[in-house]
């Protein structure tokens, strides 16, 4: 490991305060979900690593290739593994275990997931910031009905969707632009893309953007498979403060979801 290396992974561990007698990890490799929760130690009490440690200081991803960023290896780089393995080695391998499953379903599910174990007094959760349902859409290969506002890019919407009120359809994707339709309460249309911004939804009626909902009055018609999620993971306990960590995960071409920190 480089000086510089090593003085990032001090800086890290300095920001999370002393812990006892740590063991020391292993490198990071290209792994999966499961491989967050690893930490192989030398000597005495080995304890199974955790999310925020063992990622927290191991994984720095690559970018997927090309514009799918909802496939591929996210690919994990040692460059803070021993900083990261200094947090996550502090958790038993049954908090461990208990942090990947609510890690596992947060992401499935895109509800927030918390565990606790009262024999060691550990706990965690795990926070859905955001989600995404497929690869980003360029707003130049949609086609809109005359007077409603292209945008660049939209992000990928998951399915149809159904009005929980009398909406109105504006030309934009903003309380100021003008009305230029309405969906009533119950039904069900298209949704063509979601607004960067994730508050605005782009309607579609016969191959046609045909003003934007706000996203708060409307929701999916059923359960949507997120591809990739943006999650907020802490872990509390062992006498430590809480620790706290963002990471992006996406399935890769098997289903499997791979981690990386935001």
């Amino acid at each position: 490991m480089t000086t510089r290396k090593i003085s990032a992974a001090l800086a890290l561990v300095a920001t999370v305060g002393s812990l006892a007698a740590a063991p020391a990890p292993a490198l990071a490799q290209s792994r999966g979900l499961g491989g967050l929760f690893a930490c192989e130690g030398s000597g005495g009490k080995q304890e199974g690593g955790a999310l925020i440690g063992a990622a927290a200081g191991a994984l720095l991803g690559n970018k997927v290739g090309g514009k799918n960023k909802t496939l591929g290896t996210l690919v994990g780089a040692a460059a803070g593994a021993a900083a990261g393995g200094y947090i996550g080695c502090r958790m038993q391998t049954t908090d461990a275990n208990m942090a990947e499953q609510a890690t596992k379903k947060a992401l499935e599910t895109g509800v927030a997931q918390t565990w606790s174990n009262s024999r060691t007094g550990n706990s965690g959760r795990i926070d859905v910031v955001s989600s995404s349902y497929g690869p980003p859409i360029d707003g130049r290969s949609l086609r809109y009905s005359q007077g409603v506002q292209s945008l660049p890019s939209y992000e990928a919407s998951g399915g149809a969707y159904v009005a929980n009120t009398n909406t109105n359809l504006r030309a934009g994707p903003s309380t100021s632009a003008k009305v230029v339709g309405k969906v009533a309460a119950g039904e069900t249309f298209d949704v063509l893309g979601v607004a960067p911004t994730g508050k605005w939804v782009l309607v579609g009626r016969s191959g046609y953007g045909v003003g934007y909902a706000a996203s708060s009055l409307v929701r999916p018609t059923g359960q949507m498979v997120a591809s990739c999620r943006v999650i907020t993971a802490s872990v509390a306990g062992g006498g430590q403060s809480t620790s706290s960590q963002r990471y992006s995960a996406c399935k890769d071409n098997r289903g499997e979801w791979q981690v990386t920190q935001a």
